[in-house]
């Protein structure tokens, strides 16, 4: 049974340990945690995150939404995904509205793929011990590092669409928590106007994310390849040796 995460301060946090792989077991738990912004988690949020193992955070927003604090037993590791200054790159999807949705994975991953190896690099090299990686409401940046860690241990489309979606499900949640909207309506818009839904887009990015093909044309070095495929070695990796 997949492990329930409950940390004050936090609506869309989940561990994404206990999720069915293509072989028949589960991702192991303890390992990853994604959530949204951590502003809101209070001195006995912290003790609960780190009792679950937590020893480092990798914030993926961009420097100007930065904010907040971590307490100095876990280590704070600031990663912009984004890529900000990638202002080319990011014009149509903002114009678009598709920043907000899984329509710009992919392209990103191709076009942009020097700040994924910065998140798995940072990955590979933490501390031991659980990691905790986050943006704004834990959607889409994290998202899109969530597919990939899950398709790097062959987490199967239906647990991975599934995990998706409970963003969707806790945005209500979130938006009384942190006082403001999630725009659930607004994605559903967009995603509607490419002719997906929120489970199509997520279903069709992630059954074409060739993780394989990534790491071959990438510069990431084989050390840090091996620590995403077995999960940072708590996972048996299903590569051929």
């Amino acid at each position: 049974m997949k492990p329930t995460l409950r940390i004050e301060g936090l609506a869309n946090v989940r561990d994404l340990g206990g999720l069915e792989r293509t072989d028949g077991t589960v991702t192991p738990s303890g390992v990853f945690i994604r959530s949204e912004r951590l502003e809101r988690v209070d001195s006995e949020g912290w003790q609960a995150i780190h009792a679950h193992g937590v020893r480092t955070v990798i914030d993926l927003r961009r420097p100007d939404e930065s904010t907040g604090q971590v307490p100095p037993a876990i280590k704070h590791i600031h990663v912009d995904l984004d890529g900000s200054d990638e202002t080319d790159f990011w014009k149509q999807y903002e114009e678009d509205g598709r920043w907000g949705t899984p329509l710009y994975y992919l392209a990103h991953l191709q076009a942009l793929p020097d700040k994924l190896a910065l998140v798995l690099n940072a990955i590979a090299d933490a501390d031991d011990g659980a990691i905790l990686f986050h943006c704004s409401a834990g959607w889409d940046r994290t998202g899109l590092v969530a597919a990939v860690l899950l398709r790097a241990v062959d987490v199967t489309d239906d647990a991975a669409v599934a995990d998706y979606l409970k963003s969707f499900t806790n945005a209500d949640a979130m938006a009384a928590l942190h006082e403001r909207s999630f725009e659930v309506e607004e994605r559903q818009q967009i995603l509607g106007r490419f002719g997906h839904t929120a489970e199509s887009a997520f279903r069709d990015m992630y059954g074409n994310l060739d993780l394989e093909a990534w790491f071959s044309e990438s510069c990431i070095a084989p050390e840090t390849r091996v620590a995403i495929e077995t999960w940072r070695g708590a996972a048996a990796s299903l590569r051929p040796v």
